[in-house]
């Protein structure tokens, strides 16, 4: 039987390169869209279909409660952040939510120093995890998915590449190392990378390298919600960029393209598990030698997948399983 995702990534073509300093990117086109229909988080939060909040008065912090208020889907996209409330908190995976129904979620903390209402809902700054903490993360909810964990993510392993980014950008530790203050501590730097990268006619992803690297390979398969999403993900990858951006620039070495083209191809070959989503649909793990990817399946249609190349500390860290958090972390949330 045909598989969707393979026959999707199949048709996919390469477009237009877009380069600023030691990033850049190739725009990834379809001839046709999935027809599904869904709002996307700020959408719905905009439009006061969604209502996130803490799974009870004292909260929880590996789960949140959405409520959808409308008639219509709302896919929400791993590593998208939600802030306020008791603390904010990023996705775990891609999940589609249906119409007036009420779903728990999993989210990992992006601030590790806040255990206190700031509000009663959770609202949105347009903003998402970095693509290579999101690889991180969807690397330990793959382990924890294969030990009987559900979406589970290391919660540690969060923290700790929060507080390693600060470092490396040379940012000014926030009070409670919260990730929105790092964005915004870089926000006129990546406000200068974003200018060079625009969505275009019938793009559906994208395949971002970084000194020269890949760096992943991001599909939303509908045109018009790739577009509202595309300065959510272009900026999740900037932020890695900012890391080396002031050393010397990594020239295009006109290797990139055939580069592209053959993680689509790799892609297609590797090997695919399917479960239930948390939600509607089904999440989708894909793994190589080489990659590593998560997303959603509904109606055997492809609605979201973000793909990374593994490096041999990946890979490590996988066979080595998770580790918790510190003691003293988990009894501040408890």
């Amino acid at each position: 039987m045909p598989d969707p995702l393979k026959e999707f990534l199949d048709q996919v073509k390469i477009g237009a390169k877009q380069s600023h300093k030691n990033m850049t990117l190739y725009c990834l086109l379809a001839a046709q869209e999935a027809p599904v229909d869904f709002l996307s988080l700020d959408e719905a939060l905009d439009k006061e279909a969604l209502v996130v909040t803490e799974v009870c008065e004292g909260g929880s912090v590996p789960e949140l409660k959405v409520a959808n208020r409308s008639d219509e889907k709302i896919l929400l996209l791993d590593g998208e952040e939600l802030v306020g409330a008791k603390q904010n908190r990023v996705l775990n995976v891609t999940i589609l939510i249906a119409p007036q129904s009420e779903t728990v979620i999993p989210v990992s903390c992006v601030e590790q120093g806040r255990w206190s209402y700031r509000s009663k809902h959770f609202g949105s700054e347009s903003r998402a995890m970095s693509a290579e903490l999101r690889k991180q993360k969807s690397q330990t909810v793959a382990v924890n998915l294969r030990q009987g964990l559900k979406f589970m993510s290391d919660q540690g392993a969060v923290w700790r590449g929060i507080e390693q980014k600060f470092a490396r950008i040379s940012a000014e530790r926030s009070p409670t190392m919260a990730m929105a203050d790092l964005y915004e501590s870089q926000k006129d730097l990546s406000d200068e990378f974003m200018t060079a990268f625009r969505p275009v006619d019938k793009q559906i992803g994208m395949v971002v390298f970084i000194d020269g690297e890949v760096a992943g390979l991001e599909l939303l398969p509908k045109f018009e919600n790739f577009k509202k999403s595309h300065s959510k993900l272009v900026n999740s990858y900037v932020m890695d960029a900012l890391e080396t951006a002031r050393s010397p620039v990594t020239t295009d070495t006109g290797h990139s393209r055939a580069k592209a083209s053959k993680i689509l191809r790799s892609a297609a070959e590797a090997r695919i598990q399917r479960r239930k989503s948390v939600a509607l649909g089904d999440d989708i793990r894909l793994e190589s030698d080489t990659l590593l990817g998560a997303g959603l399946e509904f109606d055997s249609q492809m609605l979201q997948m973000s793909i990374f190349s593994k490096a041999d500390k990946d890979i490590s860290i996988a066979k080595s399983g998770i580790r918790k958090a510190s003691r003293r972390r988990d009894s501040l949330r408890e």
